[in-house]
């Protein structure tokens, strides 16, 4: 599938006190976070509540990254999300969301610094 147009961005926003920085180029997008745990903040701050209906946890995550993905790949975008500079996820390239390494360890990573 061909994107039926061009994007040509660079754009910093802040959420609360973090800042995300995306650049669009064609139909690929970069998404940029400082690190994980502004990443973690920015999600808190700009997705819906959970219903409170299951689909929570990991199982709750995957199964939003896949339906986010297949909406992606439908409309022929791709988002990279990075850290720090480094791919975490990419949605849009495959039938699933590619989670890399650095996703994996980033999440096992917010897990010790709660406490």
């Amino acid at each position: 599938m061909e994107f039926p147009f061009d994007i040509s961005a660079q754009v910093v926003f802040t959420v609360q006190e973090d800042h995300v920085f995306l650049v669009a180029e064609e139909n690929y997008i970069i998404v940029n976070f400082q690190d994980h745990a502004a990443l973690e903040r920015v999600m808190q701050n700009i997705l819906p509540p959970s219903s409170g209906k299951g689909g929570g946890g990991i199982s709750g995550s995957l199964d939003k990254a896949r339906d986010l993905n297949a909406k992606l790949l439908a409309a022929g975008l791709v988002v990279d999300v990075r850290v720090n500079n480094k791919t975490y996820i990419e949605f849009g390239t495959s039938a699933s969301p590619k989670i890399t390494a650095n996703a994996v360890f980033g999440k096992v990573g917010s897990w010790f610094k709660r406490g």
